[in-house]
């Protein structure tokens, strides 16, 4: 009975929302990554590359997080700003690093900015919750 039930339900559900997706047809997304496009290459000005980082857990109700990127990313900074102080914390990132770890951050929105050499590679929201 209660199949049947389960089944009445999902076939309403289905008729009203008007199709039905299965896992085999849904596209896998990173669940903490941001991309963006950086232009401009030493070599081939044209070629665009894909800059995708990782911020996990977001959100995070420890105030601690790990951040890694792409290796050709090289980059030189991150930039946490609180949203709504505009307090920024700086830090330098050493040549060849691909991760970091921050602890011991306030609650609140933080906008991430991922720096190469003045460039900005990224942007990202973090959220950090108590």
């Amino acid at each position: 009975m209660k199949a049947t039930i389960t089944n009445i339900f999902l076939g309403t559900f289905l008729l009203i929302s008007g199709h039905a997706v299965s896992q085999d047809n849904m596209v896998q997304k990173q669940p903490f990554g941001v991309e963006s496009t950086v232009s401009g290459n030493l070599l081939n000005p044209s070629v665009s590359e894909l800059f995708r980082v990782n911020i996990f857990p977001n959100p995070t109700f420890i105030g601690k997080v790990k951040m890694n990127w792409p290796d050709w990313a090289e980059v030189t900074e991150v930039q946490m700003v609180l949203a709504s102080t505009n307090e920024m914390k700086v830090i330098s990132v050493e040549e060849g690093q691909t991760h970091i770890a921050v602890a011991n951050l306030q609650e609140g929105v933080y906008i991430v900015r991922f720096i190469r050499k003045n460039e900005v590679l990224g942007i990202r929201k973090l959220k950090v919750m108590s």
